[in-house]
Order: structure tokens, then C-alpha cells, then sequence
């Protein structure tokens, strides 16, 4: 792998890790922004699949499709595609909650769903990253 890729790669770690400090953060405080940490839940696991493309030789698209990055992933990695259906659940949150027009309230039940789905995403990745 060259430098250039590890680089890469690195920097989308760098940067999930800043997602996923926009999730535990607020998530403890009682008039957390919902919202928000869904969307952050969905841009942590977005950027660990794009980590993971940049590994595995994979150019990463510029989307917020969980299921596509993951799509991609399973080319090399075909056990991933299990991870498609689970990954619709946070592609939810990564446009719905920032445009007027498809804005709706998140439930706090909702958001307790989206992070332990983001830990269970973040779990697989990071041990295929280790991998890597």
C-alpha cells in the first residue's frame, strides 16, 4: 500500500473520529440535538466505509448512501452486503435532517436506535481496517 493511500485513508479516520465525537458529546445531555447526532451516527459510518474503499483500492464516491459504499465494499469483501439493509436506517439521517423540506422531529427512541447501529457498523470496520 503506498503512502498515498495510507494518507487517505487516515484522514477519513480522522475524520469519523470527529463525527463520532459530535455523537457522545450531546447524546448524554438532555436537550441534545437529536437531529444531529443522527446525522453524525450516519457520517461516522460513512467515512469509516470510505476509509475502507481507500484500502481496499476502492475510489469512494461522493455519497451518503450507506448501502453503495457498502455495495462497493463487498466486491472484495462479499459477507459486507449483509450490512446494506442496516446501513438504509442511518442513510436516513445523513440528508432528511439538514433540508426544511424533509425535516422531521427525531424521536429520542430513534436516536438510541442510530447509535449502537453506528457502534455495531463502527465495530466490523474498524476491525477490517485493523486488517488492512
Amino acid at each position: 500500500m503506498s503512502d498515498r493511500t495510507s494518507e487517505a485513508a487516515r484522514q477519513w479516520l480522522a475524520r469519523a473520529a470527529i463525527d463520532w465525537s459530535s455523537v457522545e458529546i450531546p447524546a448524554g445531555h438532555e436537550q441534545c440535538p437529536r437531529a444531529a447526532v443522527c446525522f453524525h451516527c450516519q457520517q461516522n459510518v460513512e467515512k469509516l466505509l470510505k476509509a475502507l474503499l481507500t484500502l481496499l483500492a476502492i475510489e469512494a464516491p461522493r455519497t451518503h448512501d450507506l448501502r453503495r459504499l457498502v455495495q462497493l465494499a463487498a466486491a472484495k469483501c462479499p459477507q459486507w452486503l449483509a450490512l446494506s439493509d442496516r446501513g438504509d436506517l442511518l442513510t436516513d439521517h445523513a440528508v432528511q435532517s439538514r433540508y426544511p423540506d424533509e425535516w422531521r422531529e427525531i424521536e429520542l427512541a430513534e436516536m438510541n436506535e442510530m447509535i449502537p447501529l453506528a457502534e455495531e457498523f463502527a465495530a466490523v470496520l474498524i476491525t477490517k481496517l485493523g486488517e488492512g
